[in-house]
């Protein structure tokens, strides 16, 4: 070697088919949720109306017909018993003390006022922090500490702590609460890795462990491609065109995305499902434009037909929408006027996906139920298209709609988290979504809010569980920057993969979802609006945030929310005197401006309160 070596390890990547020691896996919370036997010592010495909330979690947990689940105070038992697992409730818990021991082995500090987490630091104050550790005297066995500083966090912990299997560790904050913080601890005296011991060293543990990571390697063969980069970003380049002029509301280039769109289904062998036999297009007359006119709109139609008798009128509905904003129509910004916007991202990624999965699964699939793809219209312009679908279709009743699977914006994955908003209308969302994300491997951020965004709200509307795929805002949102070449064609393929499980699973499972919306429907068409909103401060909102007010992940250049200093993570909270609950009645606040008007801005930076005053400009 041209060195002495720090560390030997043995199969470090896991290529071998054996069994593992206990040392190689970290503790993790899959372990304490995976205990047959549990222990759940509630804090004696805590706030009477802290230890309500965690008793409540406890019981809930408790019901669990295939586990066995005992509740103790802690000033009920004398120590912990070694044959379950350890959950340990509440700051003033009496045997916190044996957790905070083993943490001292993963370089971690607790004290009453923070906590330090392999170089974070994490007040106490405003957060819930969890650690899980090996049992001491059974390492088989998980002991798990959950301490809220926030009582109205503790009910969300209980219902949000069985999402987070993999991880040791996770910090939240405020009353939602929102995650911060999560990770996974090393492995420690793994039998499969050694430290050379260094001349002059006095002990193992004073030698910092190298972090290592061997060089790629190719696989020893490849599937073939189930999804074509290429093809995609054919359809992007068609759609962005500068021939089709942005596809505007009611134009001629927007008829010329439909007929494209139409053909595609047809290679495919997606059936047609419009107005007429043989029709992909679902037509209908609509006022609207910049000119206040009469136009023609068509949603492009198509399906797979169920297999299953029984389920003849039940539709899963996949979509996108293939309109545009033209020359700016409706939500030009200012010097943006009379230019194309080509809309790579918004959406013509959206409807590549669709059209490749319609491809993939057109000519030889077999679902159980009918698998609708809808190219909606007027999305741009007040969600036209979708409304109309949800009130108008006959053949696939609105009624009989299990699910809906919408595609708006994802283009530009890279390596964020693919965002599926609208969870909370179902409760089994979740759990699709986490299965998803671990057979494809893509990391996905399921947000249960529905910002109102795209065409799923006109399925919530009528009482339809429903989601939106999106990849995150960025500057070139409502611009004729938003171009092909920004697009991450790899990307498209990952959330494909994603979607093709969703799909797959919505049409063949037994039962309809668990609807969390209200069931009464509302089959409002709408109108096409005569414009957005016209003001802006410049913030760019982080639309995974869950607490309340908005996080923001940064500002548009030169803005006055730039100018004013605001910045990535800030948390607005109030709006003048009023109160930002979530991004839909920040959008609503600035809707009652106008251009030249001053709002002062109240926001959250480390846990202090701050203010600046801005102008509202226009958009």
């Amino acid at each position: 070697l041209p060195a002495m070596p720090l560390r030997l390890d043995v199969d470090p990547e896991f290529d071998l088919f054996r069994r593992l020691d206990r040392n190689e896996i970290p503790p993790a919370l899959s372990r304490a949720f995976g205990s047959e036997k549990a222990l759940i010592v509630l804090p004696a010495s805590e706030p009477e109306n802290f230890l309500k909330e965690y008793r409540k979690v406890a019981e809930s947990w408790g019901n669990s017909p295939s586990r066995q689940i005992k509740i103790k105070m802690d000033n009920e038992i004398d120590d912990l018993p070694a044959d379950r697992t350890i959950w340990l409730f509440g700051k003033n818990n009496r045997f916190k003390t044996e957790i905070i021991k083993s943490l001292e082995d993963y370089n971690v500090s607790v004290n009453d006022s923070e906590v330090d987490i392999r170089k974070y630091e994490i007040k106490r104050k405003n957060h819930s922090i969890i650690f899980t550790v090996k049992h001491p005297d059974q390492a088989d066995s998980a002991l798990v500490w959950v301490s809220s500083d926030r009582l109205e966090a503790i009910a969300g912990l209980g219902r949000k702590l069985p999402h987070y299997g993999k991880y040791s560790y996770l910090a939240f904050e405020g009353n939602g609460p929102s995650i911060v913080l999560k990770g996974r601890w090393p492995a420690l005296n793994s039998p499969m890795s050694v430290i050379v011991q260094q001349a002059g060293a006095i002990a193992k543990n004073e030698i910092e462990q190298p972090s290592v990571k061997l060089a790629p390697r190719k696989a020893l063969a490849y599937l073939p491609a189930v999804f074509s980069e290429e093809r995609m970003m054919d359809v992007i380049r068609s759609l962005s065109d500068n021939k089709m002029k942005g596809r505007g509301f009611g134009s001629v280039e927007l008829d010329q995305a439909a007929q494209y769109i139409a053909n595609k289904f047809q290679e495919a062998g997606i059936q047609p499902a419009g107005d007429k036999e043989g029709s992909f297009f679902q037509e209908w007359k609509v006022k609207g434009s910049e000119f206040k006119k009469d136009v023609i709109l068509k949603n492009v139609i198509g399906v797979i037909r169920g297999n299953k008798p029984e389920w003849k009128e039940q539709s899963v509905i996949f979509s996108a929408h293939y309109d545009h904003l033209g020359l700016g129509w409706p939500d030009v910004r200012k010097g943006n006027e009379g230019k194309i916007h080509p809309g790579a991202d918004d959406n013509a990624s959206g409807v590549a996906i669709l059209l490749e999965l319609a491809r993939t699964l057109g000519k030889t699939w077999k679902p159980d139920r009918t698998v609708v793809f809808a190219a909606f219209a007027g999305e741009e312009a007040g969600l036209i298209g979708s409304k109309y679908y949800v009130k108008n279709e006959k053949r696939f009743p609105i009624e009989k709609a299990i699910g809906m699977l919408n595609l708006d914006t994802v283009g530009r994955l890279g390596k964020k988290k693919l965002m599926v908003f609208g969870t909370g209308s179902a409760r089994e969302w979740i759990h699709i979504f986490m299965g998803a994300g671990y057979v494809t491997g893509v990391p996905i951020e399921p947000v249960s809010k529905e910002f109102g965004s795209s065409d799923q709200k006109s399925f919530h509307d009528a009482g339809v569980p429903a989601v939106q795929f999106f990849t995150g805002p960025h500057l070139d949102y409502h611009s004729p920057t938003d171009t092909i070449e920004k697009i991450d064609a790899a990307g498209l393929v990952k959330i494909a993969s994603v979607v093709k499980e969703a799909v797959e699973y919505l049409a063949g499972r037994k039962k309809p979802l668990t609807s969390l919306l209200d069931r009464k429907r509302d089959f409002k068409t709408g109108k096409a609006p005569g414009a957005g909103r016209k003001v802006s401060l410049g913030t760019i909102p982080d639309f995974a945030y869950e607490g309340k007010g908005i996080r923001i992940v940064g500002t548009l250049p030169d803005s006055p929310a730039e100018k004013a200093g605001l910045r990535e993570n800030d948390v607005i909270t109030l709006f003048n005197e009023n109160q930002v609950d979530d991004l839909r009645s920040f959008s609503d606040l600035l809707k009652s401006m106008k251009p030249g008007d001053n709002v002062t801005i109240t926001f959250i930076r480390d846990e202090k309160e701050k203010k600046v005053q801005l102008e509202i400009v226009e958009r």
